[in-house]
């Protein structure tokens, strides 16, 4: 079940304000009475806008009284133009990258199911979801593979998985 946008908006803060994937799967189950597996939660924070990203109108006027055209736009503040960005791929990215996600015939034991993956940089891995929906992926001691392969990487898993009829 997917979650309402002012659901999703309390996920964000509550991960944002530092709370573990585990607490905020066991505040969306009694707050609002949904049940999220573990991976479903990990894909969703992963695709939620961060606080920075929300779009001008969204955000709360710092004054109420001053109108919005005197206020300054995050993206043009000095700091915010020297600070490097982490984003999502976009649909041009996610086209040109080459991330391939595979699932195998055979599953590893002790898994719900497992596969192959190989990263724009062509290192390749195994991954797997283990009895209870947590990914696992082993792709070389110390390899983290990077943002727009990770996110690419869930997002090709979870249509596969999909797909498949696994989740």
């Amino acid at each position: 079940m997917d979650l309402t946008e002012s659901q999703k908006n309390a996920v964000a803060q509550w991960f944002a304000d530092g709370a573990s994937l585990d607490e905020i799967q066991k505040r969306i189950k009694s707050e609002f009475g949904v049940h999220m597996t573990y991976l479903d939660l990990r894909l969703m924070v992963a695709e939620l806008p961060q606080p920075d990203e929300v779009a001008p109108e969204e955000k709360p006027a710092e004054n109420p009284d001053e109108p919005e055209s005197s206020a300054v736009p995050e993206a043009d503040a000095p700091e915010a133009q020297d600070a490097p960005e982490e984003q999502a791929p976009s649909d041009d990215s996610a086209e040109k990258a080459n991330v391939s996600v595979n699932l195998d015939a055979i599953t590893i034991p002790g898994t719900m199911a497992s596969g192959d993956v190989t990263f724009t940089d062509g290192t390749k891995g195994k991954w797997y979801l283990d009895g209870y929906g947590r990914l696992g992926l082993d792709a070389g001691p110390g390899y983290r593979p990077p943002p727009a392969d990770a996110a690419l990487f869930q997002a090709r898993l979870m249509e596969l998985l999909r797909s498949r009829g696994i989740i």
